[in-house]
């Protein structure tokens, strides 16, 4: 052999020796606790040197060529508050990758991970300070990847994950100062928010909570076109505004500036299956605002009652909701379509729309089906004992343009009441016009058109134990202006008919106060006619042997039991007037105290009975009288007659 050659081997087994001596020594080192934390102080200076933020990185053990697992991480801001934390984190990784400054994780798993991302007062979010945007481009359009430029997660499962995220809140433009603070007082002593007062600004903080997330990939840095992407293979997450509990969910998330567009085709709520889509944004000093659409084929209504205070958490259906901000970025509607809800022993189909941030809850874009509407559910979205015990169902429709609940609008409806307190007592028609429902059991009506097909007057004899025992239909319109314990009426045109008897008509307005002891009435209507026939009939506590019909203008004021009565009445037995006051709710009769006219008044007509002879009374009489009949009178009258006639006998002056 040469010498030369002896060299030359020489030379390449010391090079190998040192070459292997290196490694061994690399390899010696990084895995003793010593070599490692060397090693991870290295790789943690160079990433600290890329961000502009703080890494902390716990106790590592396992190999850092391959993979390792952390005891504990955190990235911190500037400020040094906390941006994300994280124990037990384990992943896997080439070194390649590190070499070339790509973080690529591969089989990671996190446990009680933290996650605050916080606008602050100029509108930076902290990632976007930690993490500072380069120009979106393929990778070789880069000149130098640094730090942080390419970071990303395969396989990777996340489990007790907390998030937090709090953004600039302002009230809506436009308002007045005064407006302005009322807005300001109202949001910050809201329950369902979390608006808080900051230095020289507001802030509105959403949370999610309990949160286990299982992703296939995850793209966390922000250099491509996309955005940052998350691939979601499970998810379940509690998120309090709205207050949601996801599990189950799978689908495709990404991030892009102050954007999260959402495809999750499955996901599911305690009760409900559901598929969902669109995005949230934040940002420029506004609420964060909402564009969703969740599709629910199986829904609970526990899982949605939140919408509004007393919605039954009982039965469910399926429905579908858009979760969308309106102009006003505090105000969000919750839009239902398409919805088929059983609760409470009622069901209702069609569509409604809840607005719900202002000061006042507002339902509108109503078109409902009630197939039936139980007064159970009435008296529990009223949250409180309705001031009549109403039982029953109501079937029909309604389409209302609604409004703010104390400025609901109804449109159009077509209404069947059937009573479960009177068997076989059914109220039949509709109602158009404005009214106040913030507290159902205090409904306000305001220029509310009201028309009757039928209405069984025993209803309202077992709702109002002051009404008068009066039997059988009410059929016509009105336009109420008042509270179902106060009715104010007008533009009334009222039938009255009980059996196959000829019916009563009037017209005109007025107003019924329905008290705990006592009915008070303020009524000035027209007789068009009125049946004494048919009154007498129907009126139970009735003792007055009128008959036929009679045309003129009514008037009454008061109590039954104390009421002016103003009245001329004309018909087939001439002319009758009252002025004064009746007491028609005395024990053994009733009582007059005015003076009643006549004219030309034929008493066998009008009591309808051959044994009274023919007449023809004119002049009035002065009443102080109680009476059960016209046979049974006590009591003081003065009588002052006219040229009149009885029978064949001719009266004077």
């Amino acid at each position: 052999m040469s010498r030369r050659r002896r060299i030359f081997i020489a030379f390449a087994a010391i090079v190998v020796f040192v070459l292997t001596a290196a490694v061994a020594g690399v390899l010696t080192l990084t895995r003793s606790e010593w070599g490692k934390a060397k090693a991870v102080a290295y790789f943690v200076g160079l990433v600290n040197n890329g961000i502009k933020g703080k890494l902390y990185v716990g106790r590592v053990s396992g190999s850092i060529f391959s993979g390792v697992t952390i005891d504990s991480v955190e990235i911190r801001d500037q400020n040094d508050s906390v941006f994300v934390a994280a124990v037990r984190v384990s992943l896997n990784y080439d070194a390649r990758d590190l070499l070339d400054r790509r973080l690529l994780f591969r089989n990671v798993r996190a446990g009680r991970v933290t996650a605050n991302i916080f606008e602050d007062s100029v509108g930076m979010f902290n990632f976007r300070r930690i993490f500072p945007s380069g120009p979106p481009g393929p990778r070789e359009e880069v000149p130098r990847m640094g730090w942080g430029q390419f970071f990303k997660l395969e396989d990777a499962i996340v489990d007790s994950a907390t998030v937090t995220l709090t953004t600039r809140w302002t009230p809506a433009e436009g308002l007045t100062r005064k407006q302005r603070d009322s807005v300001i007082t109202y949001n910050l002593q809201r329950t369902d928010k979390v608006i808080w007062r900051g230095p020289g600004v507001f802030y509105e903080t959403k949370q999610w909570t309990r949160g286990h997330i299982e992703l296939d990939s995850a793209r966390l840095d922000d250099r491509q076109p996309g955005g940052r992407k998350f691939a979601i293979r499970n998810l379940s997450i509690v998120e309090n505004d709205p207050p949601f509990h996801f599990s189950n969910a799978r689908g495709f998330v990404r991030i892009l500036g102050d954007s999260i567009w959402a495809d999750v085709p499955h996901l599911e709520l305690p009760g409900s299956k559901a598929n969902m889509a669109g995005k949230v944004w934040w940002g420029q000093g506004q609420p964060t605002r909402f564009d969703l659409v969740v599709n629910a084929d199986t829904v609970a209504m526990e899982d949605v009652a939140w919408v509004y205070p007393t919605l039954p958490k009982t039965g469910g259906g399926r429905m579908k909701l858009a979760i969308k901000s309106e102009n006003d970025p505090h105000v969000i509607d919750y839009v239902l379509t398409d919805m088929d809800v059983r609760t409470t022993d009622s069901r209702l189909r069609g569509d409604m729309t809840f607005g719900i941030g202002g000061p006042i809850t507002v339902l509108k874009d109503v078109d409902l089906v009630a197939q039936p509407l139980d007064f159970k559910l009435i008296e529990q979205l009223a949250g409180e004992p309705l001031p009549y015990p109403w039982r029953g169902t109501i079937s029909g429709s309604l389409i209302a343009s609604g409004g703010p609940l104390n400025e609901f609008q109804v449109d159009t409806s077509d209404l069947v009441f059937r009573d479960a307190n009177v068997p076989g007592a059914v109220t039949i028609g509709s109602l158009r016009g404005g009214m106040n429902i913030e507290r159902p059991s205090e409904v306000v009506f305001h220029s509310v058109d009201v028309d009757l097909d039928q209405l069984d007057l025993r209803t309202l004899q077992f709702l109002i134990p002051t009404f008068p025992r009066l039997n059988g239909q009410i059929a016509g319109r009105a336009t109420l202006d008042s509270s179902w314990l106060d009715v104010r009426f007008h533009s009334a045109d009222l039938t009255h008919s009980d059996g196959s008897g000829p019916s009563t008509r009037m017209t005109g307005a007025g107003r019924v106060t329905f008290g705990e002891t006592t009915t008070t009435y303020d009524i000035a209507m027209t007789a068009q006619p009125f049946s004494f026939t048919t009154f007498a009939r129907a009126y139970t506590d009735s003792r007055i042997p009128l008959k036929g019909e009679y045309t003129g203008p009514v008037r009454l004021q008061g109590t039954t039991d104390d009421l002016t009565v103003t009245t001329e009445l004309r018909g087939p037995a001439g002319m009758i007037a009252y002025d004064g006051r009746v007491d028609g709710d005395s024990i053994g009769g009733y009582a007059l105290d005015g003076v009643l006219s006549f004219e030309s008044l034929d008493l066998r007509t009008l009591l309808d009975t051959a044994v009274t002879p023919v007449t023809a009374l004119s002049g009035s009489a002065t009443l102080a009288v109680r009476f059960d009949s016209l046979y049974n009178l006590t009591g003081a009258s003065e009588l002052a007659l006219a040229r009149s006639q009885v029978d064949s006998l001719t009266v004077h002056d």
